[in-house]
């Protein structure tokens, strides 16, 4: 007959993902949109807390970064530092001086023309000569200024940037990770949409959330399928594949066989006891197995064609297990070794295939005894 050849494992059920969400920020909880037993999708609001002491803050640091944008006749940031410079002649302080020093030096060239001609004077030249040197650094300043004043515009803008992080971070959403569709692919159809499950509900309206420590508000979970996480004795380390099929079985439904397969093996044994890890993983898209479960399993490792015989055919004598088997009209005994054992059958080592044995009177049996079959 073809016997299946199973590894028996026990363990617990887990979500296939588990995540535990905070707020970023603290402050105190006005409205929880979900409760236990909800689902919810990525991006869907969970909670919002008190935003009083948030919005304020935007409302105080906007007016300073657009005022410091004011001054260098900007509406938003420039990208780069080089789309600045391009951008500095328009400032209004770095244009005056630099219209200051256009004119400096147009006195200066027409005072040197008029000295030349002998009707200009030392004194008229090196006045235009010191009020141009002025009007340069003049510009040299402004030019300074305005990017000090971009750099403060910078500063400013990433404090408005923090402040309405910080107020969009009163509202707590589910998580909407890059992963998601992959998840879908690997899950399959499922009954209803896959989404997160709410598996507990920390805070409630009014209570206080602080960032630090934080504190813990939501539970969330994808049940759709599910982690059966087992340890497995290292002897059977070569039978243990990854894609291998598992039956599962669990108290809630005594009657009725879970799927599962082999999803990962760890590559390392447990010293302390001699056992490796293995997850199995477990499609639960009707939702009836519940994390954090207790499962028995077979891992079904090969199937082989094995020699059985009747339970009452074996004979066991000072620890020698042996059968009777027909040759001719006689009795021989033949040495078997045991294996898995059924209420109806029992598998044996060492007996030819299609050999007859001797079910009854085996006690009055030797070694070579003629014998009648009936």
């Amino acid at each position: 007959m073809s016997l299946r050849r199973t590894v028996s494992v026990v363990g617990t059920l887990y979500p296939y993902e588990d995540v535990t969400l905070s707020p970023k920020v603290g402050g105190r909880v006005i409205r929880a949109f979900k409760d236990v037993g909800d689902r919810v999708g990525p991006g869907e609001p969970l909670l919002e807390l008190d935003d009083t002491e948030y919005r304020l803050a935007v409302d105080q640091a906007r007016p300073a970064f657009e005022a410091e944008l004011r001054k260098l006749k900007l509406t938003t940031l420039p990208a780069t530092d080089a789309a600045f410079e391009q951008w500095l002649p328009r400032v209004d302080a770095v244009a005056e001086a630099k219209a200051n020093a256009e004119l400096a030096e147009s006195e200066l060239k027409r005072a040197e023309r008029e000295m030349a001609s002998g009707v200009g004077s030392r004194q008229i030249l090196d006045s235009a000569s010191n009020r141009l040197t002025v009007a340069k650094t003049r510009v040299q300043v402004a030019e300074t200024d305005a990017r000090v004043t971009l750099a403060n515009a910078r500063r400013l803008k990433a404090a408005l940037d923090d402040a309405e992080r910080k107020l969009n971070d009163t509202k707590l959403n589910a998580p909407n990770p890059p992963e998601w569709s992959a998840w879908l692919k690997e899950l399959g159809p499922t009954t209803t949409p896959l989404k997160y499950a709410i598996a507990q509900k920390m805070v409630s309206i009014g209570s206080p959330v602080e960032s630090m420590p934080a504190t813990s508000c939501y539970r969330l979970v994808i049940d759709h399928a599910l982690k059966f996480g087992v340890t497995i004795p290292e002897k059977h380390a070569p039978e243990v594949i990854v894609g291998q099929n598992v039956e599962l079985k669990v108290e809630a439904y005594p009657n009725q066989t879970f799927a599962g397969f082999v999803a990962r093996i760890s590559p390392t044994t447990d010293t302390s006891n001699r056992t490796f890890g293995v997850v199995i993983g477990v499609r639960n898209g009707d939702g009836r197995l519940k994390a954090g479960g207790f499962a028995t399993g077979e891992i079904v490792v090969r199937s082989d064609t094995v020699v059985t015989i009747p339970p009452e055919a074996l004979v066991q004598f000072a620890g020698v297990n042996k059968v009777f088997v027909v040759d001719g009209n006689k009795a021989k005994v033949v040495e078997v070794g045991l294996g898995v054992r059924d209420k109806d059958w029992l598998e044996v080592t060492g007996l030819p295939a299609g050999a007859k044995v001797v079910v009854t009177g085996q006690s009055q049996l030797v070694d070579g005894t003629p014998i009648r079959i009936r």
